[in-house]
Order: C-alpha cells, then sequence, then structure tokens
C-alpha cells in the first residue's frame, strides 16, 4: 500500500506536512510542505522493497521560490535522507533529476515556480548491486541513476522537503504501482468519496450497533449513521464519533453506508482506472475481537472484504485496499463505481469495535485536469492520494 495523501487519512510526518486548499491541481486540497532551514517530510508507506519496482506519479508546485538548496522531493530509504532512488533537485542548475542517494543521472528538467509539474518515476531496489531510477517530468525524460542504495529490506517511500533547505512545495494526484510496466503512468487526477447517506441496514434487534457510546441503537430504520463515519479527512482522534458494534447475534448482521462525491468533487461520468478504500477503526480495550468491513457494488450486488481482524488496540488503526476491478470481479464501470457502499461486521464483539470512518480514492486518466474522462486500464497494484 502507499500514501493516500493528506484528505484521505492521517498520516505520520516530521517537520511541518499541512493540506492546503488554495493552491491544489484538482479536487479541494493539496500537501504543502513548507521547511525554513531543516528537513520536512510527509512520511509516505512501508513498501517491502527486496527487488522489488515501484512506479509512481505525483503533481510537483513550487510556490514563491525554488530551495535554496539541493534536496529530494521523493523517495525510497530513510524517511529523513534520500538513501535510495528519489527525485533530487538541484540548487545549482534548477533542474530535477533521477538519482540515487545523492548519486544524479547524466541529465535533468529545468523546473520554475508557479507552475505544477507531473513526475513520474521507475525505482527499482537491488539486492544484487545498484539501485536504479528513472525519472521523467511532463514527459521528458531525464538520464537514469544508478548506484549502491538502501539496500534490501522493508523500505519507506517519503514524499515532501528532504533536506535541510528552505523551500515550500505542494504535491497534488499521486498513484502508486509496483508493476514496472506502469511506467510512466502519465497524466491524471485523483478524488475522494465520503459515506453521504445511509444503505439498508440489516439489524437483528436491539443493542447490537449503536451511535458511539451514547446508547442510542442504530436500527433498520436508521438513516443519519453515515454522518458516523464521513470525516474529512479520516479521524486521527478516538474522542470524536464512530459506529459502536456492540452485540449483533449473527455474525450476517451489519450496518451499511452509501459512498459518493465529497464536498466539491464532481459525480464521476466515465469509470476510475482503480479506486482504493480506506478504513478507520479501533476498539474499546486491546483484547482479542473480531472487526470486518465490506467494500460493495451495490448495483453488481457483489462484494469483498477490505478488513477481516481482531483489533486488539485502543488507538486509530488505519487500513486501505486497492481495487483495480470491481469488488467481486469484473472491469470497473461508472455504475459500479457510483454504487459504492460499505458494510460493518462483527464475529466476536468483546471488545467493541469502533469504526470511525471510510473514504474511497480513486484516479482517472486525463489529458485535461478534471474533464472527468478515463479508459479503464486496471493495473496489478495502484494506490493513490493527495487529490482532492
Amino acid at each position: 500500500m502507499f500514501f493516500a495523501g493528506g484528505t484521505g487519512h492521517h498520516q505520520t510526518g516530521s517537520g511541518t506536512p499541512t493540506f492546503n486548499t488554495s493552491i491544489k491541481r484538482s479536487g479541494s486540497r493539496a500537501l504543502r510542505c513548507n521547511a525554513t532551514g531543516a528537513a520536512v517530510t510527509a512520511r509516505a508507506v512501508v513498501f517491502l522493497a527486496n527487488e522489488l519496482g515501484q512506479v509512481g506519479r505525483f503533481y510537483v508546485y513550487f510556490d514563491g521560490a525554488l530551495p535554496n538548496g539541493d534536496c529530494s522531493i521523493h523517495c525510497v530509504g530513510n524517511v529523513s535522507s534520500p538513501s535510495g532512488p528519489n527525485v533530487r533537485f538541484q540548487a545549482s542548475d534548477s533542474k530535477l533529476y533521477a538519482a540515487v542517494d545523492t548519486t544524479l543521472g547524466a541529465s535533468g528538467v529545468t523546473v520554475t515556480t508557479g507552475q505544477w509539474y507531473r513526475i513520474d518515476f521507475n525505482y527499482l531496489i537491488s539486492l544484487a548491486g545498484n539501485d536504479l531510477s528513472d525519472v521523467n517530468v511532463d514527459g521528458i525524460s531525464c538520464g537514469q541513476a544508478t548506484a549502491l542504495g538502501t539496500g534490501s529490506g522493508t523500505q519507506t517511500q517519503t514524499i515532501g522537503v528532504i533536506g535541510a533547505v528552505t523551500a515550500d512545495i505542494y504535491f497534488d494526484d499521486t498513484i502508486t504501482s509496483i508493476t514496472a510496466d506502469d511506467y510512466p503512468i502519465g497524466a491524471g487526477y485523483v478524488n475522494h468519496f465520503i459515506p453521504t447517506a445511509d444503505g439498508t441496514h440489516n439489524i437483528a434487534g436491539a443493542n447490537d450497533f449503536e451511535i458511539t457510546l451514547t446508547g442510542t441503537d442504530i436500527t433498520n430504520a436508521t438513516t443519519n449513521a453515515y454522518q458516523l463515519v464521513d470525516d474529512i479527512p479520516l479521524e486521527n482522534s478516538t474522542g470524536i464519533d464512530f459506529i459502536n458494534l456492540i452485540a449483533p447475534p449473527n455474525a450476517t448482521d451489519y450496518v451499511e453506508v452509501s459512498l459518493s462525491t465529497a464536498p466539491g468533487i464532481v459525480t464521476p461520468t466515465a469509470a476510475p482506472r482503480a479506486a482504493e478504500f480506506l478504513i478507520a477503526y479501533r476498539a474499546a480495550a486491546t483484547q482479542g475481537n473480531n472487526l470486518r468491513v465490506a467494500y460493495r457494488d451495490n448495483n453488481g450486488g457483489t462484494q469483498d472484504d477490505a478488513l477481516n481482524v481482531s483489533v486488539g488496540s485502543t488507538s486509530m488503526l488505519y487500513t486501505r485496499k486497492q481495487y483495480a476491478s470491481i469488488p467481486g470481479g469484473g472491469a470497473w464501470t461508472v455504475t459500479a463505481f457510483n454504487n459504492s457502499r460499505a458494510r460493518c461486521y462483527t464475529g466476536d464483539a468483546a471488545p467493541d469495535p469502533y469504526v470511525h470512518g471510510y473514504m474511497i480514492e480513486a484516479e482517472w486518466q486525463t489529458v485535461a485536469v478534471g474533464d472527468g474522462g478515463g479508459t479503464d486500464l486496471p493495473r496489478s497494484r495502484l494506490v493513490m492520494g493527495v487529490g482532492r
């Protein structure tokens, strides 16, 4: 899995990464990394990087001035330094380069302030020797970089200002694949979708599902349960609203919500290339229990378990599952996507599981930003974010 961006869910970061609604490429916000003489990173995700290719795309915008020193803006390796393949800015010539650690490729692409650039990258971390970094900027290839890099093992992708420089940089519309043939992913955008209504609940009786700790039942007649799980971004505090799974007598009982466009997002008129379902959850205590959440195409009547775990944590947890095709199978259609629903179940609610939030992030291929168009090109592993 990979960093789904600011709007999607809480991320670990260092420095002062924030979400900004003023400068954005698409949707409602972008990730801002505003560094003053120190490293500021928005920590992405952990990849199992043994001999693993990592392909992706993001958009970057330099505001006010270019960085006042050399730095990386995306890397694999150590969170605070570009120990592996990365995209690197060189202050001496105002160019972006493919790099491994600080070893640059033979040529770069000049950038300036006040405009968005599309960055496609192709990284390979090798057990056998040199790592590899391929990068292109708005379709212009940089020289390939190879060098002894981060090595084997579990690695972290980081997006932001990676280096002790002063810079103000924005990121939007990120997507990542682990299929080498996907490079370059090319132009596109990411939008987010949240619960906007209740679906059809399947609840046997009283004290099965409740609204937070109020003791108020969610019943088959309830129409506002979606408001417990519709926060943007996904909650990072345990004291806010949630669906409380108390003691449903049947493992097949569920609360269902319907997901649709978030504020500022236009209803899709074409199928996405891929969608990713996000969940925020925790439990009342740390003992073992069960929480199951299914992502559903209500039009086709098929679904898939995005989560089925023993929670065991009172702190907020997050998970995600990517769908290159409809849950249950078949290429995405706009009708299927626009009928997305989520259901939560439990087969063991002692201690009670809590569901805090759902969100879908989906990506469309475009030539012009926000045109809503796209071709259904399912990929083996696409993950996306910061595109709202």
